[in-house]
This record gives C-alpha cells, sequence and structure tokens, in this order.
C-alpha cells in the first residue's frame, strides 16, 4: 500500500552531508519558491511538472507535498492522490546516473513502495521530451542563459531557482521575468533567487519580498530584500543621469613587471580604513607606469571588492600614488573635490542607491560607478529619495 511519507524523507534528506556530490536543496528557499507557483495550476490535476535537473528530487518532492494540498478537492483519496501525482504529473531526469538512481530512491522512500514506477530518467536537460506545462529547477547560473529560453519556446511556464548575478544576467532578460524573489544566501554566501516565467505580453516584472511587492517596467537589474530601495533605484536609473566615469590600475600585485621593478611610485593595492594610510601599497620603478595606473593626478581612489552588505571605502589619493588593479579611481581637481564626492557618496540617498545595487553581487566595477549620478545630480536624486522614505 502507498504511504505518505514525504514529510518524513524530506527531513531525512536534511541530514544528508550537502558537500557530497548529491544535489540538496535548501528547504526554505524550495518552499518559497514554489509558493511564486500559480495556484489555479497547482489545483489542476492535469499540470504536468518536469525537473530536467533533479538532483536528488528534493524540489519536486516539496512540491509533491503542495500538490498533496491543493489536488484534496479534485481528487479526495489520499493514496490515489500520491499515485496520480507521481505516475502523471511529476517528471525527472539528470544527466548525472548517481543524481537520478538517488531520486528514484527518494521518491521510493516517500511513497514507501519499492515497486512503484517513478518517471525519472538519466539525460541532459537538452535531450528532454517531456512535453510540460510547468519546469521547474534548481540551476547554476552558467546554465540558465541556456536553460530558461529552451523550455519557454515550448510553450512551458519556467521556475527555476538560481543565482542572481546581474553582471550576466542582462536587462534583455531580466524585463522577460514574470515574478522575481531574492530567497537569501546560502552558507556558502552565495545568492539564491527564485525566477518565474511565464506567458505575457508586457515588459512589466513583479518582485517578491517576504512582506512585500513592487512591480517594476523594464528593469535593468536584479534586488535583494529591499523593495522600497529597489524601486527608489530604478527611478534614479531611469533619469539618464550622467555617472562618474572611474578606471583601474593595471598591474595585479603578481604582475612581474611589479615584482621585477621595485622603485618610488606607490601603487595602492588597498586602500584601507577612513582616517588612516592606506593599507597596502606597493613601490614601482617610474618607467612602468601607464596612463591607467592615475599618477600624476589628484584622484578618490575607491575599494574594488565591498561586499553585498558593505559599501566600499573611498579616499583621497595625492598625485604622487598610483593605484593597481585593486583599487578603482576617479579624477578630481584637487582634493576639496574628492571629499566633496567622499561626502556625497556618504548622503542617505546615495548609500541607500549603491546598497540597492550591490543587494546581490559585490562587484564595484568601473560600470558600477556609471550608474552612480554624478553630484552635480545631488539634488534631484535627493528629491526622489525623499518621494521613497521621507
Amino acid at each position: 500500500m502507498i504511504i505518505n511519507n514525504i514529510d518524513k524523507r524530506l527531513n531525512q534528506i536534511k541530514a544528508y552531508d550537502s558537500s557530497s556530490s548529491q544535489t540538496i536543496v535548501d528547504t526554505d528557499f524550495a518552499i518559497r519558491g514554489l509558493g511564486m507557483l500559480d495556484k489555479e495550476v497547482l489545483s489542476n490535476p492535469n499540470t504536468v511538472y518536469l525537473d530536467p535537473q533533479c538532483g536528488t528530487g528534493t524540489l519536486l518532492l516539496h512540491l509533491a507535498k503542495i500538490l498533496m494540498i491543493t489536488l484534496e478537492s479534485a481528487i479526495p483519496d489520499e493514496a490515489e492522490r500520491l499515485a496520480h501525482i507521481f505516475t502523471n504529473q511529476i517528471y525527472a531526469s539528470d544527466i548525472d546516473k548517481l543524481q537520478t538512481m538517488v531520486c528514484n530512491t527518494n521518491f521510493k522512500k516517500a511513497l514507501n513502495d519499492k515497486t512503484f514506477k517513478f518517471n525519472v530518467e538519466q539525460k541532459d536537460f537538452k535531450e528532454a521530451n517531456v512535453k510540460a506545462d510547468v519546469v521547474v529547477s534548481s540551476i547554476d547560473f552558467a546554465t540558465t542563459n541556456q536553460f530558461v529560453p529552451m523550455f519557454r519556446s515550448q510553450g512551458s511556464t519556467v521556475l527555476i531557482l538560481t543565482r542572481p548575478n546581474k553582471n550576466r544576467y542582462s536587462s534583455t532578460h531580466i524585463k522577460e521575468i514574470s515574478k522575481y524573489q531574492f530567497l537569501g544566501v546560502t552558507s556558502s554566501a552565495t545568492p539564491i533567487c527564485a525566477m518565474y516565467f511565464e506567458n505575457k505580453n508586457n515588459d512589466v516584472v513583479e518582485f517578491i519580498s517576504d512582506d512585500n511587492s513592487v512591480k517594476i517596467d523594464s528593469p535593468v537589474y536584479l534586488p535583494a530584500n529591499d523593495l522600497t530601495s529597489f524601486a527608489f533605484a530604478h527611478e534614479v536609473i531611469n533619469q539618464n543621469f550622467d555617472g562618474f566615469e572611474s578606471n583601474y590600475g593595471s598591474y595585479y600585485i603578481n604582475d612581474p613587471k611589479v615584482i621585477n621593478n621595485p622603485g618610488s611610485v606607490e601603487l595602492i593595492y588597498q586602500v584601507g580604513s577612513p582616517g588612516k594610510l592606506f593599507r597596502k601599497t606597493v613601490g614601482v620603478d617610474p618607467s612602468i607606469i601607464t596612463d591607467r595606473e592615475g599618477v600624476g593626478v589628484h584622484k578618490v581612489v575607491i575599494s574594488k571588492n565591498g561586499n553585498r552588505t558593505l559599501r566600499s571605502m573611498l579616499k583621497y589619493a595625492p598625485p604622487e600614488y598610483g593605484t593597481g588593479h585593486n583599487a578603482i579611481w576617479i579624477q578630481v581637481k584637487d582634493q576639496e573635490e574628492a571629499e566633496q564626492i567622499i561626502n556625497y557618496y556618504n548622503s542617505p540617498a546615495i548609500v541607500k542607491l549603491v546598497l540597492s545595487l550591490k543587494g546581490t553581487s559585490p562587484a564595484n566595477g568601473t560600470g558600477f560607478w556609471k550608474k552612480i549620478p554624478h553630484y552635480r545630480y545631488a539634488s534631484q536624486v535627493n528629491k526622489i529619495y525623499d518621494k521613497y522614505f521621507n
């Protein structure tokens, strides 16, 4: 007799070592991601679901648990409902043989039936031949740009859990999303989001948090949880204000030219804390200096890799200093203008803007600084800020 052991099996899976070769979806991420599926779809016993990169099948087990509730009125008998879900609605495949074996085992234990025939196959997602109404999967970011267009072209609704790397997921693709939720950060500091694609005829995306939602027309980047800051940042970006022109130095610290040419010109590699000397500089010979190092000009230097929750440090650097490739620099006319930029950067409006832009990625490249309005637009930016926060 088929028995509903889905909860029991999911609890057992939690005990697995996530550093093993098995792909295990975090319970909270799975539940919140699947919560984006349309209720009418979930209550339809004819809806076919496919996970073509199923891993251990945990995402589908969470889905089956939801379907056991949403299909209760359509199929009142619990055993019949459970059998129907795994026979007619849930399909799984994976290119990895071990993953499909584990998925099949997990399904059997969830139904407490070793003889049950499940729809689990070993194959690449590109070879999937199941006509699915909904494709659900937890995939790596490198796969996203192949995975989504393929299944959308087949007419499927697509729900993926993936990494929201906004530096590679272009605005052209972002506006194709129907609903989006930033789910959080894994124990290995990897950000995870849910992207939900369905047929639509506009560029409006609904962004969802645990306690809020906002609809944005033609968004150009992906937010974290603070949707108010995201809406503010989106409006600022849409003004097309001129940003800051910034530069990288030429050399990494282990570059042979740096190692083999010690000298008197100090290149800044670590900016350090405010009010203190630069944390790390390396002296090089003037003969290897190029225009990219910024020697001979006043500048603001910027720590390149501030993390997701902290803004990068800015400092004034006089003309005798240059920068290595670990730091970004913006040319200014003198120290007074440098301090003006630093104070502007620390103003409430720009703090909100910077942290929103950095919400799902720590990189502060030169493209990032093009998005920060020049300080001559401070009054316009502050007016938009007051609209959202005052």
